[in-house]
């Protein structure tokens, strides 16, 4: 599967040949990952591990249980993101950027373009989720008119986070009110 969302920015599902370059990707933004994202912690540098992560990503996007992308940039590997179903009928949407690609623009445009997949494939709502110290995604969420609907108790898993959770929710409602990429 393959999104093209501007002339220089797509999603696209992960090939097993990725692994080499998403797992050089991975490890120029672990620094980066690390207070928010548990895998930036736990995952080992290591280009095997990783391509088994794209072969269990690839048998789980094949089944529609779990539909992660790689947000390809100008050809190059510069992110990751997904959509979660879950088994209420929503969806919960996720995403990371190598820091060299954050505050452009990039991180909302993917957003909004997992929000309008998910409800276009019949998830309500599409959820975002984050630790409440990731200002950034918050503000994402906001950006595309998500309302902020619930805090949530969750067990601290990375250095960064509270142990708040932040639960931000779109509905078919807001599709009707046009989810604009700024890019």
């Amino acid at each position: 599967m393959h999104i093209e969302l501007t002339d220089a920015l797509a999603l696209r599902a992960f090939d097993e040949r990725d692994a080499v370059e998403l797992e050089h990707v991975i490890g120029e933004s672990r620094a980066h990952l690390r207070p928010f994202l548990p895998f930036a912690n736990t995952d080992p540098a290591d280009v095997e591990f990783r391509r088994g992560w794209i072969a269990d990503t690839r048998r789980a996007f094949d089944i529609g249980e779990r539909f992660t992308f790689a947000v390809v940039r100008q050809g190059n590997i510069v992110g990751n993101c997904s959509i979660d179903p879950r088994s209420d009928g929503s969806a919960s949407i996720g995403f990371w950027l190598h820091p060299d690609h954050t505050r452009t623009g990039i991180a909302t445009t993917v957003a909004a373009a997992l929000t309008v997949a998910g409800l276009s494939a019949g998830y309500q709502p599409i959820l975002l989720r984050h630790d409440q110290a990731n200002s950034v995604s918050g503000a994402i969420a906001a950006k595309l008119g998500y309302s902020l609907v619930a805090q949530e108790p969750h067990s601290i898993d990375a250095p960064g986070q509270t142990g708040i959770t932040l639960v931000w929710e779109a509905t078919d409602d807001h599709r009707a009110r046009s989810v604009t990429p700024p890019m």
